[in-house]
């Protein structure tokens, strides 16, 4: 038979389960009677690398083993792209997932996601889950914020429904979408409403911290349609932003849109107080881009003195 390919949906201890599609390798009516995931070990081939592999991964089999499912990882592809934490790869756009209440909505740890997903230099938008616990003056104004923060918001309630419908066609429309967010705002309820037939725990909100409990212990692909698949990963309170300071201004949309013009006398300015830096600062994350900036030179510095 002809190689098979596949993409990892799944990592299970030392094992991986990879998906292919039956129809490339099997006519309908000789597809029908058949798995399309295997549990699969990588060859030692890739061990002596030291090469590992991530969800997201496109790869190649052999040593298939169709009566039982089984099969070794022979190559990995080059990788489009990597996110760390969660680690996914090859991701086509990141959906950046917070609750309007319960847990309340945190501007400061919305940043802080959106930054970090910004790193992977691909299409970053939100979902705002929730909405039927808030007024609806009150979401419009966060579309807007978001909107002046340079990203567009779909809203969402698994209660009455609202917005499902064009985020699932919004999913359907994507290779492979990344949903992160912290603990508690709904993204693994979100998606077993979504994929009803999927057997997804969903954790409670805790009393005493108003904090989400994370009931996703690992990173996994699902299918939405043909060529389509959403990762449901593990909910965390705290991204990991790690950047050399140069490069920190082009994570803000606000930024990267003044500076398509090139309104600084140096290429190199951080847009703080240099002279002929011709940057507005009247946006409203400039403050907390400010902090930030120089925490991450104070740090930057006190890394190179050590």
């Amino acid at each position: 038979m002809t190689t098979i390919k596949g993409i990892v949906v799944s990592l299970k201890a030392n094992y991986m389960e990879v998906e292919i599609d039956l129809n490339k390798y099997f006519t309908s009516s000789d597809s029908s009677n058949k798995n399309n995931r295997f549990l699969c070990t990588r060859r030692r081939s890739l061990e002596y690398k030291d090469s590992l592999i991530y969800v997201g991964d496109n790869v190649e089999l052999d040593a298939v083993d169709w009566k039982h499912y089984r099969a070794a990882i022979k190559s990995v592809d080059n990788r489009n792209n990597f996110f760390s934490r969660p680690p996914v790869a090859n991701i086509s756009h990141i959906f950046i997932v917070i609750s309007l209440d319960c847990p309340k909505l945190d501007y400061r740890q919305v940043n802080n996601f959106l930054l970090t997903a910004e790193q992977s230099s691909v299409d970053v938008s939100i979902i705002l889950t929730k909405s039927d616990l808030i007024e609806k003056n009150f979401i419009q104004e966060q579309v807007y914020r978001f909107q002046d923060w340079g990203y567009n918001s779909i809203i969402t309630s698994i209660v009455d429904g609202r917005g499902i419908n064009d985020l699932i066609d919004k999913l359907k429309s994507i290779k492979l979408s990344l949903l992160c967010g912290p603990s508690g705002v709904g993204k693994t309820s979100l998606l077993k409403y979504i994929l009803p037939d999927q057997s997804l725990r969903i954790g409670k909100l805790s009393k005493k911290l108003l904090r989400g409990t994370n009931t996703t212990r690992h990173v996994e692909l699902f299918a939405l349609d043909q060529g389509a698949r959403v990762a449901d990963t593990p909910g965390f309170n705290r991204p990991e932003l790690l950047v050399n300071p140069r490069n920190f201004p082009n994570l803000f949309p606000e930024l990267r849109v003044q500076l398509e013009n090139f309104p600084c006398k140096f290429r190199d300015c951080l847009h703080r107080d240099e002279p002929g830096c011709g940057i507005s600062k009247s946006w409203e994350r400039y403050s907390l881009y400010r902090k930030q900036l120089d925490e991450m030179i104070n740090s930057y510095r006190s890394f190179q003195v050590d």
